[in-house]
């Protein structure tokens, strides 16, 4: 899907409501290398940050730029602050590494954050494994910061709607 759809017969310029936000810058790559999508809405926009929308009234979702999505959704601000969350993530995701970890009495990397304990350990099978709090990562990684990275992901899930703890990040 391609082209000016706001002027198509047939497809709807309201009530649309948002599934996802995605974007597609992967971590760590550079906006040379970024593979950019089109907005199926209006057909002009570079876009990284795809809002995926969905009418009932049609069965296949659009994929669209911010200013689309504020149009088709009618919310100015809902669409702005989605996509603020991913660059944020992507900022801090970026820096994470850069971060002064702490070393714990049995030599691993720790972070303390808001009450949150981020242990990195080495396992005895050469590989590097994380904690939060008492909860064990699902997976161990071939290097520390493999594992610190795969640290922030699972962390960010679990706690990005805590604007307290990001907030100083």
């Amino acid at each position: 899907m391609s082209g000016n759809r706001w002027d198509q017969p047939g497809v709807p310029h309201k009530g649309w409501h948002c599934v996802d936000v995605v974007d597609l810058r992967a971590d760590g790559e550079s906006a040379d290398e970024t593979d950019y999508a089109t907005c199926q809405m209006c057909g002009n926009e570079k876009i990284r940050f795809v809002h995926i929308m969905h009418h009932t009234d049609l069965n296949d979702n659009f994929e669209v730029g911010c200013v689309c999505a504020e149009k088709m959704t009618d919310d100015f601000l809902g669409p702005k602050r989605r996509e603020s969350r991913l660059r944020n993530r992507a900022a801090r995701r970026a820096r994470w590494l850069q971060r002064t970890w702490r070393r714990s009495a049995k030599g691993n990397s720790f972070l303390n954050l808001e009450g949150y304990n981020l242990v990195v350990y080495p396992t005895k099978t050469g590989r590097w494994g994380y904690k939060i709090g008492d909860r064990f990562g699902p997976s161990t990684y071939p290097t520390v910061n493999k594992a610190k990275l795969a640290l922030f992901d699972d962390f960010w899930t679990a706690t990005q709607d805590n604007e307290r703890l990001w907030a100083s990040d």
